[in-house]
């Protein structure tokens, strides 16, 4: 009995036993890191590669006129290319690659792209802490992206024509008329449409409609249009075609406005943004004068950044420029034409729109330009008319 109860009490050889059982625990979760970090590391490159594949196929998707069929083929070839630029681990690092059903569409303006290994990442350690665990594993990541209409955005060039209306008389010159609701969209009064009775005579008194989608500018119907605008010399009359030299920041912004040639003519140019938000509902003052030597001088700069840019019609496109995106891509704001041009002061008019157009040409102050659609930076709304998108991931 003495002697059992020396070997229960002898304590020799319990450390050895100790850090015996602490290195199985230790190469446990060691084996377990390596493993996992194989695992997490090919989650993250596939959650990139899912990423750019989304983004990139709604930009394409955006930018692509035609049928919605059409932007889902474009959609699908570019989220295909750009994913194939990544790479994630399997045996070794490969290219991402994902077949067309990867790329499904839940709503006409949303792209969902699915990533997977292809091949099952191998797992070196899991399987001798559990052998019946798999020593493969398959790895999946998904994204979706869609784009988002701008109702307001900064580095708008200083410019600011009137937004398209039925021009009844051809005169150039927008003459007010008796608001009604076009319910049908047809760009005409019906009878059963209301409307505001201003002289009291029971009757809707037709003029000149205006309606920023029906009548106005409006994306994609207009994307390729040719619009010319013209510098108005003294800024006093409104008349069709005429763009007004306008200062930012917007008069309701209560920012210091920032009136000037020097601002004006390096903001046409584009070599500084003016960095000011300008959203639909805004108020723009105008520059004092016409600006007529800032706006050629500005103008001239604007294309001799890009001489060999040209518009083609046949795909809609800007081609032969020396940039991925021309800087003769400008953003300008039209104005409402049934506000005209409020007295002040200043002297100002209301946005109504967000437009963005190709510079083609200008001669003594008339500039002619392209709408397109362009990818920018703003602030999301519900403008349905609006020639920019933002792209956002959704999920």
């Amino acid at each position: 009995m003495k002697f059992l109860g020396k070997i229960l009490k002898d304590e020799e050889g319990v450390s050895v036993l100790m850090v015996a059982v602490a290195i199985v625990v230790v190469f446990g979760f060691a084996v377990v890191a390596i493993d996992m970090s194989l695992i997490q590391l090919a989650k993250t490159q596939l959650q990139n590669a899912a990423d750019a594949g989304a983004l990139a196929g709604a930009v394409a998707m955006a930018m692509t006129s035609g049928s919605q069929a059409d932007k889902e083929a474009a959609a699908t070839a570019e989220a295909i290319r750009v994913c194939s630029l990544n790479v994630a681990l399997q045996e070794i690092d490969r290219s991402v690659v994902i077949t067309p059903d990867k790329v499904t569409f839940p709503q006409p303006n949303r792209v969902r792209v699915t990533t997977g290994t292809g091949d099952y990442v191998t797992t070196y350690f899991l399987k001798v802490l559990d052998p019946l665990l798999p020593n493969q594993e398959e790895i999946t990541a998904t994204a979706m992206a869609g784009t988002e209409l701008l109702c307001g955005t900064d580095c708008l060039r200083p410019f600011c024509p009137p937004d398209r209306w039925a021009d009844a008389d051809s005169d150039g010159i927008y003459d007010p008329e008796e608001p009604y609701t076009d319910s049908d969209g047809d760009g005409s009064h019906d009878p059963g449409e209301p409307f505001t009775d201003v002289n009291g005579d029971s009757v809707w008194n037709p003029a000149e409609f205006y309606d920023p989608e029906v009548t106005g500018y409006r994306a994609p119907d207009d994307i390729g249009v040719q619009v010319m605008l013209k510098l108005l010399q003294s800024n006093k009359d409104f008349q069709a075609g005429w763009y007004y030299a306008v200062r930012f920041p917007p008069i309701n912004s209560g920012e210091p406005w920032n009136p000037g040639a020097n601002d004006y003519q390096m903001w046409i140019v584009g070599d500084s943004c003016a960095p000011y938000i300008v959203s639909v509902g805004d108020s723009l003052a105008f520059e004092p004068g016409g600006m007529i030597g800032p706006t050629d001088h500005g103008l001239e700069d604007l294309i001799a950044k890009d001489p060999s840019a040209q518009w083609d019609p046949g795909t809609g496109t800007v081609i032969n420029s020396a940039y991925g995106t021309s800087p003769r891509i400008v953003k300008v704001a039209a104005f409402d034409p049934t506000i005209g041009v409020g007295d002040g002061p200043p002297r100002h008019v209301v946005v109504s729109k967000l437009m963005a157009l190709f510079v083609e040409y200008h001669i003594k102050g008339d500039v002619v330009g392209r709408f397109m659609h362009t990818i920018t930076d703003g602030v999301p709304g519900d403008c349905s008319w609006s020639f920019m998108y933002v792209v956002v991931l959704l999920e």
